[in-house]
């Protein structure tokens, strides 16, 4: 059997061949006095300050001097392998998104697409023979404001006064007062139902308040009295352009260019049928 003697560091019997403690694994330092029988058979202390194993009882290390009351009696070391680090997997949740947010989302695009649609539709032009395809006055026209005003005192004083009826019935329409300018315009008309031009602006009032069928009679009766009326055609093409009646708005703005292709009503009509 090979000789044994005791590790120093754990006070475990180990082979005297051994260069390495099998339990402590501390570099195995050979001497003498540590590995006598009387040594080997009582129960050790192991300094706290230099880790040389003293015998029991002792109050100071024999190696470096200290002394040994918090000294711990030794004992073979066990080593445990700590346990592997275990990862920590986050999972990763997507948020989703509420139904009413997903639903309110849409409506917004349908409404913004509405509006965009709207915005393109071409608005019909006033008949007034002074200034055809003339936009509308601004409703803070200081003027135009004053005229209504000025006009009203005449009518409040001689209220068949039909030319004062046409012109603030224009006013208003160019204020955009269009429930104002229909009830004026047929006062007027009931004086002057021959009065074609004032027919389509009525006309264009009805559609600008979003009562179409109103609209196109209107100005079908202008057609009616004035076959060859560039303006109506012009608008009643633009009305039924603007209800989707494709055929219908094709006709009338073709007739408008036919009438007279180089008037401002005949070069408009042409780049929209160019569109469609």
């Amino acid at each position: 059997m090979s000789e044994t003697i005791v590790c120093r560091h754990c006070s475990s019997s180990i082979s005297s061949s051994a260069k390495f403690c099998p339990n402590c694994g501390q570099k195995v330092t050979v001497n003498a006095e540590d590995q006598s029988p009387d040594f080997q058979s009582k129960t050790k202390i192991v300094c706290s300050s230099c880790g040389i194993v003293n015998e029991a009882g002792s109050q100071f290390c024999y190696a470096c001097g200290i002394p040994l009351t918090n000294a711990k009696t030794a004992q073979p070391k066990t080593f445990v392998k700590p346990p592997a680090a275990q990862k920590t997997v986050k999972k990763s949740h997507g948020k989703k998104i509420p139904v009413q947010t997903i639903i309110l989302i849409v409506f917004g695009l349908v409404i913004v697409g509405l509006l965009i649609l709207e915005f393109q539709k071409p608005s019909p032009v006033s008949a007034e023979s002074s200034t055809p395809m003339n936009p509308s006055a601004a409703v803070n026209d200081a003027s135009v404001l004053q005229d209504i005003k000025n006009l009203e005192s005449e009518l409040a004083v001689h209220p068949d006064n039909s030319e004062a009826l046409l012109q603030l019935a224009n006013r208003l329409h160019d204020a955009k007062f269009f429930p104002r300018a229909i009830e004026t315009y047929k006062k007027y008309l009931a004086l002057n139902p021959a009065q074609t031009d004032a027919h389509v602006d009525l006309g264009i009032c009805y559609f600008e308040t979003g009562d179409t069928p109103k609209a196109v009679a209107e100005i079908e009766s202008a057609l009616r009295r004035d076959p060859k009326h560039q303006m109506a055609m012009f608008n009643l093409g633009i009305i039924q352009l603007s209800s989707q009646n494709m055929d219908e708005a094709k006709k009338w703005l073709k007739k408008c260019v036919e009438i007279d292709p180089e008037s401002r009503a005949g070069k408009k009509a042409k780049e929209i049928l160019s569109q469609h």
